[in-house]
């Protein structure tokens, strides 16, 4: 098969899909062309290995890793800039982690291990997050290629199993999918069956590679078909980018949207005469196409940066992603280019070129983690460098706080499922026992109101209970938490808070979560959320940290934007259920002109939306204050 431009027209769209929705723009799918890459892998590399053994009756394994030394030259260099631009309190381990992961071919599982989900702060600061998807793609290249030797090895000799390489295919792709959609309703631990995990992203893979193995033996001649499949993948590819957001269960059922939609367009592809094919090939977007690799690895390291160094500049998304072309194209031209049409070598010489290809960025993040944790970390923690504003950043002191303060939550069915974070069980109640009398629920922003109200409610036994996600019933853990928290006789006042930015206001979900916990008798009381910042804390409390930006503070009209987004449907939801009030908490934070992290000379933030324990003790402290019926339902509970 000669060389298809439609195709590279098609990884053209993919990569302009994922840049669009990192730069900030109004494409709330755009990271579904990491899927149309996924299908595009799966076809392009079956065909080649196809011919391959057709033509010679093996395969080589090795032609797989010729993308290898550009990814090796991004990630030594987003490592060394790591280390001056992200804090040494996590940050810059993280990417220092993710970059051994990435040469090492499992990314995807350190990202999994280090964040809740793709969409969470601590994934959105990770320079090197882009290459779960090579790391995916690479475990497809090791298992992939075995799977259909055994197949075409098999096929000649079970007379009845001509297709052998087909039928097992056709069976990875089966059972991937089916745990795919059982991962997305959270029956299953995230690192086996989430987002990130090679199980759930196979079967895209496997139906390209179906579509090669059927294309091989069948050529379409209709062209008002071909049409059809061209208009109609070009359209399932378009709704997905507005169907399609980060409150998506996905992968899944819906990612059948981008992936059959890719599937038409490959198969419109066999006639060159139609319209959308001819769009495709084009010179302009097949060009992109060749950039596609260097474009995707350079693209997301330039975006993070300069959201850290210029937080406030809504624009700097946008234009970092157009700066990244210069790297991109100047690795693909004196990088990508010259290993692809690199001789094959002596296996000596080639041993030698593996090698330092994949240790000089290894021991690049080793020296970037190790430098953060045993020299940058330990000096700001003695106070050789000067603090402007005192309080916890990070996650290690706070989850290390509340689990020595506190006790693990019960029943523990609802324990033993909960998030935890180095270890540390994301389930606290303030006393031992089970009568408790105040349950706070939500996500990761009701995690950090447990710690205050539970030492200003000395008297009562606190608990939480989160997820990630929204806490609706159609969640089996959601379902779990609001069922358990209904059932209880002793706990009689709830208190539900969210990032309703992030998860937004599902309405009808979110109705039928406070009308079940109002049917049991329980007072609610929702919170309208806490401020959300663009930059990390480290610079509000260390201001000589190099690089960082020194200003604790964004702009308050900016903030009401966003608030504006979602506080309307979430005050209409709160004000239609019976005993549901609404906690304005925000505006502690926040004057007329600015919303700040900082009070008094202590920091209230840990990271970019996430109370410290000085900011939880701060906020409990203000809400008791100002709620008098607050404050009377949990002072009078007994």
């Amino acid at each position: 098969m000669s060389r298809r431009l439609d195709i590279q027209g098609l990884r053209a769209l993919a990569v302009l899909m994922v840049v669009a929705f990192h730069a900030g723009l109004p494409v709330p799918g755009g990271f579904v062309g990491v899927d149309v890459f996924f299908v595009i892998s799966g076809f392009v590399i079956t065909g080649l290995l196809h011919r391959e053994w057709e033509a010679t009756g093996r395969i080589r394994f090795g032609a797989f890793y010729r993308l290898t030394p550009a990814l090796a030259l991004m990630v030594a260099v987003t490592a060394i800039a790591s280390s001056l631009v992200l804090s040494p309190f996590g940050p810059q381990q993280n990417a220092a982690e993710t970059a051994g992961g990435a040469m090492l071919l499992v990314a995807n599982w350190v990202i999994a291990g280090a964040t809740s989900g793709y969409f969470d702060a601590s994934a959105e600061t990770n320079p090197l997050l882009n290459t779960w998807t090579l790391s995916v793609e690479e475990q497809f290249y090791l298992a992939f290629p075995a799977i259909l030797a055994l197949g075409w090895f098999l096929a000649p000799r079970l007379r009845r199993l001509k297709h052998a390489a087909f039928v097992l295919v056709g069976v990875v792709a089966a059972v991937s999918f089916v745990l795919a959609d059982v991962g997305s309703t959270g029956y299953a631990p995230s690192w086996l069956l989430g987002f990130y995990s090679p199980v759930t992203r196979a079967w895209e893979f496997a139906l390209g590679a179906l579509l090669a193995l059927v294309a091989a033996r069948l050529t379409i001649r209709a062209r008002g078909l071909t049409l059809s499949f061209g208009l109609l993948g070009a359209g399932m590819l378009g709704m997905s980018l507005w169907l399609i957001t980060g409150s998506t269960p996905f992968p899944g059922a819906w990612t059948l949207l981008p992936v059959i939609g890719t599937l038409l367009l490959l198969l419109a592809g066999y006639d060159t005469s139609n319209i959308v094919t001819r769009a495709l090939a084009t010179r302009p977007l097949s060009k992109i196409g060749d950039y596609s690799y260097s474009i995707y690895l350079w693209h997301w390291p330039f975006i993070v940066f300069a959201a850290v160094l210029w937080p406030e500049t809504s624009y700097a998304p946008v234009a970092a992603a157009a700066l990244s072309l210069a790297p991109a194209l100047a690795s693909y031209r004196w990088v990508e280019q010259p290993i692809r049409t690199l001789e094959r070598l002596p296996k000596i010489r080639l041993a030698t070129l593996v090698a330092a290809v994949v240790l000089s960025p290894l021991l690049v993040a080793v020296a970037v983690g190790s430098a953060a944790t045993h020299f940058w970390t330990p000096r700001y923690e003695s106070g050789d460098v000067s603090i402007a504003n005192d309080g916890d950043i990070g996650q290690t002191e706070w989850h290390t706080y509340v689990r020595d303060s506190f006790y693990p939550c019960t029943p523990k069915e609802i324990r033993e499922r909960a998030l935890s974070w180095g270890g540390v069980r994301r389930c606290q109640q303030s006393k031992p026992g089970t009568d408790i009398s105040l349950a706070v629920i939500g996500d990761s922003h009701a995690e950090h109101l447990f710690l205050g109200l539970a030492e200003e409610l000395p008297e009562e036994n606190v608990v939480y209970y989160i997820l990630n996600d929204a806490l609706l019933t159609t969640n089996p853990d959601g379902a779990r938490i609001v069922d358990q928290v209904a059932a209880s006789s002793s706990i009689k006042t709830v208190v539900l808070s969210e990032f309703w930015f992030l998860r937004g206001v599902r309405g009808a979900g979110l109705s039928t979560t406070l009308e079940t916990l109002s049917l049991a008798g329980k007072t609610i009381f929702v919170t309208d959320d806490v401020p959300f910042f663009s930059f990390d804390p480290f610079g509000c409390k260390y201001r000589k940290a190099l690089f960082l930006p020194t200003d604790c503070s964004m702009d308050a009209q900016r903030f009401r934007r966003d608030y504006s987004v979602f506080y309307p449907a979430l005050l209409a939801t709160v004000r239609h259920v019976p005993q549901v009030h609404m906690l304005n908490t925000s505006r502690y934070f926040c004057d007329e002109t600015t919303c700040a992290m900082t009070r008094d000379g202590h920091l209230l933030y840990r990271d970019r939306s996430h109370l410290n324990i000085n900011g939880s003790r701060f906020l409990a402290k203000q809400i008791l204050n100002d709620y008098p019926a607050f404050a009377e339902a949990v002072t009078h509970l007994h």
